[in-house]
């Protein structure tokens, strides 16, 4: 999605049953709108292209990211509530999250000339993994495999809570193998420096595709360098499918082995070296995470960390809520990038050792001639898109890209000796012993209303409060000076949305006795 810029259009005020308080970006396809239920919870609104909203195509897709979305209940996945349709528009309501996506995150972190624990980031792609096996898993109501695929897996939409939550976000471009509309062979969708090599290549993709993808989003927020960022699109494309890939520790050499290893893996060129599956390639990332260590809760380090990288973010997202709640003014809504005019450092090329330099060498020159007329077949496919109807979208692309000239920084190759297989198999160490956890998401009005839990204070709202699942109900408890103190009894049995709205306190005035000293204060007033 585009960042929020004026409209010039003025907003509509309402969609569906839900109020429009502030216009959030437009793509391609959809326009984004932050909205409130008559709860007053927020919400983003998805409504389609007024001038889409009559041609079939596009509804069709649209509604099939709508029931991909109904059907993905998971924690590490963005919650759609429902599918409306008033007159011609069509719509999609989902979670609004208070956070940041890892594009930001990467582009705060490289001007602050910081990084993320390896271990925290691990454990990050960890969620994204279980969130995007469980989509990759999702079957219809016979129990047929959809055989979705995400296809855009991309640092722009993982998303990030200040409690540290993890959420792949945007399906809006997935294919499944049932869906009602069905992708014309060789269309390429999805951000071009994510895309698979097969994906480049206009190929047949199954869940494997979306793991290159995830491996390219681990290796850059880890190393805070771009791996396939190039000039323009057909450049991307050729880095993808046949350039060299530098190794992790040619950026940092610091890099640790266990985290290589799974960049190796799951950006294998050939499927059938890189992992099978989401969970396979998460486990992998929870032993990385239990040899490289973690102290304490993850989501507490990335709250603790975040609140130091977006303290002005925070602030101003809070703000943005209460006026949400109380029905001010959003004509200047936050945009929803940061950064933006910040240039994330491309990998070094010169004398880059590829990651499949030992696969490649023991090639049979059948399988090298096949890579060039790939290759040739890629160029010819490029210039079919340039010729088509993607020439505007395209001219578009390579202006925005050519306006950022990256500089290349340049270090020394990698020894020969220091290359190691692909498929090299991580030690075998047993994962860390898994609790099941679900969220509570607390919000209040006012906001910044302590809450506590069984006792223990977890913070202000609105916050995600993450517990453990189980039975047994849980105490939740909310205190704000000049409110009556609320308390309630949750089953933590599932992820649940609490909304209250506090009740301010009585003030009873002190009825003064006969006989009291004359000094006491007449105007005293006291809070029950």
């Amino acid at each position: 999605m585009a960042g929020a810029h004026a409209r010039a259009a003025p907003l509509p005020a309402k969609i569906g049953r839900h109020a429009v308080v502030g216009y959030i970006a437009t793509g391609g396809m959809a326009e984004l709108f932050l909205g409130k239920e008559p709860t007053g919870r927020p919400v983003v609104i998805k409504r389609i292209l007024p001038h889409l909203a009559r041609q079939t195509s596009f509804v069709s897709m649209f509604i099939d990211e709508a029931r991909i979305g109904s059907r993905a209940k998971h924690p590490n996945l963005v919650e759609v509530y429902e599918l409306g349709q008033v007159g011609v528009d069509l719509f999609l309501v989902m979670e609004y999250l208070v956070g940041e996506n890892l594009a930001g995150v990467v582009r705060r972190l490289t001007k602050r000339n910081e990084r993320i624990p390896y271990g925290l980031c691990a454990w990050i792609i960890a969620e994204v993994c279980d969130g995007l096996h469980y989509a990759h898993e999702l079957t219809d109501d016979a129990g047929n495999p959809l055989e979705l695929v995400h296809r855009d897996v991309s640092p722009q939409n993982v998303f990030v809570t200040y409690g540290g939550d993890v959420k792949l976000l945007d399906f809006g471009v997935a294919t499944a193998a049932h869906r009602l509309t069905q992708t014309a062979s060789g269309e390429v969708k999805g951000k071009y420096a994510y895309m698979s090599p097969e994906q480049c290549r206009g190929e047949a993709l199954d869940r494997r595709s979306d793991l290159f993808s995830l491996g390219t989003v681990l290796y850059e927020l880890t190393t805070l360098r771009r791996l396939f960022k190039r000039p323009n699109e057909l450049q991307v494309m050729k880095a993808i499918t046949e350039e060299p890939i530098p190794r992790p520790t040619r950026e940092h050499e610091d890099y640790p082995a266990c985290l290589e290893d799974i960049c190796v893996r799951a950006l294998a060129r050939d499927p059938a070296q890189r992992y099978a599956s989401a969970a396979e390639m998460r486990d992998d990332l929870l032993r990385a995470v239990q040899q490289l260590g973690l102290p304490g809760d993850p989501h507490e380090s990335i709250a603790s960390k975040f609140a130091r990288l977006f303290s002005d973010r925070m602030s101003q997202k809070r703000e943005v809520l209460d006026r949400v709640r109380r029905g001010g003014d959003l004509t200047d809504l936050l945009s929803p990038e940061v950064d933006e005019q910040i240039e994330v450092p491309i990998v070094s090329q010169a004398g880059a050792t590829p990651l499949s330099r030992v696969r490649a060498a023991s090639e049979p020159v059948g399988r090298r001639s096949r890579s060039r007329r790939n290759w040739a077949f890629l160029a010819a496919f490029i210039a079919a898109i340039l010729a088509g109807a993607g020439v505007g979208a395209y001219l578009r692309m390579r202006r925005a890209a050519e306006r950022a000239k990256p500089t290349v920084a340049v270090s020394p190759p990698v020894e020969p000796e220091k290359v190691e297989v692909a498929d090299r198999n991580v030690a075998d160490v047993p994962p860390p012993p898994e609790e099941q956890y679900i969220v509570i998401s607390v919000e209040t009005d006012p906001d910044g209303v302590k809450v506590k839990v069984d006792g223990e204070e977890r913070g202000p709202t609105p916050i995600d409060v993450r517990v453990k699942k189980g039975g047994k109900a849980l105490e939740i408890q909310l205190l704000q000076t000049g409110f009556d103190t609320t308390k309630v009894q949750v089953v933590p049995d599932r992820d649940q949305r609490l909304y209250f709205s506090l009740k301010e306190k009585k003030i009873v005035p002190v009825v003064r006795k006969p006989g009291k000293k004359k000094d006491e204060s007449p105007g005293f007033r006291r809070f029950n």
